[in-house]
Formats: C-alpha cells, structure tokens, sequence
C-alpha cells in the first residue's frame, strides 16, 4: 500500500509542529522517508499526508493520498481549551502541539490499523513527566488521565513509568543529599571493531592509524582528567560515581589501563565508597590480569556485553568472540571479585525473533547477572545498519517479544529502573534497565533523568551542569557537548575544560 516516501504538507500548521510529529510517522509508517512541505518536488506516484486546522480552532482535517487518489479521511475534535485548566501540561510542548500530535497519531491509527504503546510521546526521557507531575503533587489519576488522554500512552507503559520512579527513589535521595557530589563520565571510544549498529564515535583498535591516535588521544584524556581535578578541588567537588565507558575501554592493556586509574586517583576527589564503573562489554577485550588492575583501583562494577547469545548473530553484526566466551569471561569475573556485573541485551537484531531472544534470555538468566539492561535496536545515522538501509523486521510483534522478556526478568527478582528512548526503534519501544534490589547502577538514573551534575571527560563525552544552586531542584541544565571527532577532542579539549569551568563558577565559590 505504502510508497517509500510521503510528503507530509499543511498550508496553516507550521513546519516546526509538523516535523515533532516524525516519530509518531517513523512508528505507525516503518521504512517510510519523510519529507515536510516539500510537494515541488512529489511526482505522481508519491504518497501525501495533508494537515488541516479548522479556521475557528475546533478540529483538524487530515487526508491521505496514494498516487493522487484520496485514500482516507478523518476529521478530530481539538481537545477544550478548558482541558488546559483542567490538566498542567507536565512537559515543554505547546497544548497546540500537542493537538496536532493527537491527531496525527489517532488518523495513523485508524489508517493502519495498528496502536503504538507510547502514544505521541517522542522525547528521550519520559520519565521526567512523572517527576515533574509529582513535584506538583498531581495524584496518581490525574497523571493516568493525563498520559492516556493527551498524551495516548498505554497502560503498561505509563505502569512501567511509575514503577522506575518508585525504584529510583533511594538513589535520587542520597544524590540529594550534597550538592558537591557530582558524577563523572570517562570516555575510550575505541573498540576492537566497530559492531553493525554502533554510531558512536569509537574506533576500531586494528589499523596502525587508529593505534597511534589512541596513543595521543590518551595522553590528551589524561590531561583532561589533570585539568578536571583541579576544578573539582578550586569548587570543592568530590566524585560519588566514575562511569569510564566506550567504546570498549577495556581495549586498553595492562600498561595504559594502569596508567589511567592512576591519573584518575591522583586527580580525582573521590567519597569513600563511590560508584566505580567501567564497561568491559567485550570479552575478547577482557582477562585477569586487566580485572584485578580494575579490582585494585578500587572499580566494583562492570559489563559484560553479549547482546545475543546467538554465535551467528554475533558474526552478523561485526563481533568478534563466541558465546562460549562470554561464559568463560563471567565466571572468570566472578572469581576475581564480588562486583556488580551487568549484561545486555538488544532486541531487533538481524536475523532473531521471539525464538532467538527466548534462547538468550534464558542463557543470560542462568549466568545470574545483578543488572540486565535490555534494548531495542535503535537505528542511528552513521552505524553500518543506517548505511545499508537496514529495516526493522516489521511482521514481528516486537512488544509482545519485549512482554515476554519482562516477564522472565521480573519472575527472578529484576525490577526495571530506568528507562530511555531513541529514534528508529525496533518496535517503537524503549531501553529498559533492570536490576536486583540494591545493585541499581546509580550514574544511569542520574544520566537519564539529569538529577545530578556530570562532567563528561573525552571525546563524545556530554557534561550536564545546573543553571542554579540547588542542582536537583532546577530544573534548567546545560549540556557542554565534546566533539565526537578524536582529533578534534585532542586539539581542543581544553576549550571544553573552559567552558566547564565558566558554568561551574555560575554555581560555587572558590574558597581561595
């Protein structure tokens, strides 16, 4: 029925309103390129969505044409204007908006046939709508009313939100309890290859080119991590998490993995007892002697990243180990030291369905992991996947497929905490993190609901700093992005340290 284009055109909806409505499309309309008030260049074979709000405000008209022949029409009711007293729109988006998402999404629905479980809800954290309903003390049925009504969500999902923010509260309120605790983020973005639906800014390790920028990329980072510890010490800031992630940091040898802990315990203000994270998420990268270095630094969380624990899978998407080596590499973990040990799991992958995640899910479950983070595939401009025009698998019912997951994760003891969603996913679903009680990965609920000062280190590293002096109380925040291209980072990671510098001033004092 569907072309691979639809031209998506409205004479009195502005072009901003129209294009926040992209992934509510990408979700009903899998495959589909979209393109916004630009009909000079359809052709008679092309499909077109036009958008119609009534002069007097009260509907919206919406047509759908296939190769010049009207197909569908519908006409909705614009919500009152007294739904805006009735209800705090919890979120930055205009109740016109909103509107026109609502209506986008019920004529897609109507159209297909089919009902997305996030309704019109686009944004990476959904979560924050739940914060922020709370802090205005919003009962329970409001806020359901509010996120079924006007935002369309369904009710496993607007469960799931509650149930995340019930299992955040211990670690958000110790966060809360200094404002001169912050986080920090270590990026290594090199790997031993690049994996099929990677799009961060990692190298692989392989080539003579890449060994010798790593070579400097690292004596750079060190020097950022230098510059980094005498902010922290001018402001008084002591770290409460390290995050060191990829990349595969543990691409690192012996040598430079000692090095940098070192760097990172001569400069950096760590409370006693912190969060020490370091993703080791392939096991080719991994070994004993690379553990107890880690151990010795005082690290008590990794990764162990299997993705799948199909062999052919893993040859599919660029990996280079076995499942077998995942096993071996657990367990070797484990009696090394009594860490906190995350395992991943990615949904949509080439080639599986329910059968082959029902495989995984069972082989992982039996290692007995602390965390399971489970995604789904999400496809990013830059990765392999986007350059050969990879496609979700659409006839399978991939929130069934994620139903099923849940179930066997929550059956043993996992309660989700903490949750994140992207653009282009299998399913029009989310990333979802469960853990045990107690083995929360608290720098993932402080980097997801932005509650807490980060200060990223490295290239495509992102620091969050609060606009004003009670960090989890504002709710305004500047990202200071690092540039995802290396050499960039190495010439000019001391700009960034500035600009980190200029922000933190805005919010301490120095005692000196």
């Amino acid at each position: 029925m569907f072309e691979d284009i639809i031209y998506i055109d409205s004479d009195n909806i502005e072009d901003k309103v129209l294009r926040s409505c992209s992934s509510i499309l990408a979700a009903f309309l899998p495959g589909k390129t979209v393109r916004f008030n630009a009909l000079e260049e359809n052709n008679s074979f092309a499909d077109i969505l036009k958008i119609k709000l009534d002069p007097k405000l009260t509907s919206i008209h919406l047509y759908y044409y296939e190769k010049n022949r009207l197909l569908f029409y519908r006409e909705y009711d614009l919500l009152p204007l007294a739904y805006k007293k009735e209800f705090i729109l919890p979120g930055k988006e205009t109740l016109h908006q909103i509107q026109v998402k609502r209506a986008m999404y019920l004529f897609l629905q109507d159209l297909t046939g089919k009902s997305v479980p996030w309704g019109i809800l686009t944004g990476v954290r959904p979560g924050k709508l739940i914060f922020r309903m709370q802090e205005l003390g919003i009962s329970k049925a409001t806020q359901k009313k509010t996120l079924a009504d006007l935002y369309m969500v369904a009710d496993e999902k607007i469960k799931l939100l509650w149930d995340i923010a019930e299992n955040q509260k211990n670690s958000l309120k110790e966060t809360y309890q200094n404002k001169n605790n912050i986080a920090l983020y270590i990026s290594i973005p090199f790997c031993p290859s690049r994996c099929f639906y990677c799009s961060f800014p990692s190298r692989s390790i392989g080539s003579p080119n890449n060994e010798n920028l790593f070579f400097i990329y690292l004596k750079a980072l060190k020097r950022e991590i230098e510059l980094t510890g005498s902010l922290m010490k001018k402001y008084n800031l002591q770290a409460d998490k390290i995050y060191i992630g990829g990349g595969t940091p543990t691409v690192l040898n012996n040598e430079q993995l000692t090095n940098l802990l070192e760097v990172i315990r001569r400069n950096i203000s760590m409370l006693p007892g912190l969060e020490y994270t370091m993703e080791a998420g392939r096991p080719d990268t991994l070994d004993e002697s690379k553990m107890k270095i880690m151990v010795g630094y005082g690290i008590n969380r990794i990764s162990i990243n299997p993705q799948t624990m199909q062999d052919n899978t893993l040859k599919t998407i660029g990996r280079t180990h076995t499942v077998a080596d995942i096993v071996a590499k657990y367990y070797e973990a484990r009696k090394v030291a009594t860490w906190t040990i995350n395992m991943d799991l990615i949904l949509g992958l080439p080639g599986e369905g329910l059968d082959e995640v029902k495989q995984s899910i069972e082989k992982i479950l039996q290692l007995k992991p602390d965390n399971i983070t489970v995604h789904a595939l999400s496809l990013k401009k830059g990765s392999k996947a986007w350059e050969q025009h990879y496609t979700h698998a659409h006839e399978i019912d991939w929130l069934n497929v994620q139903r099923y997951v849940e179930q066997q994760l929550t059956s043993e003891g996992f309660k989700p905490y903490y949750l994140y969603r992207q653009k282009y996913i299998a399913g029009n679903l989310e990333n979802v993190g469960y853990s045990l009680p107690g083995k929360e990965c608290c720098y993932n609920i402080v980097m997801i609901e932005e509650k807490q000062i980060i200060l990223g280190l490295g290239a495509g590293a992102t620091s969050k700093i609060f606009l004003g002096e009670k960090q989890h109380e504002n709710k305004q925040h500047e990202n200071i992005y690092s540039s995802n291209d290396i050499s960039f980072y190495i010439d000019n990671f001391e700009k960034f340290n500035l600009k980190k510098e200029k922000m933190l001033a805005n919010l301490y004092y120095s005692d000196k």
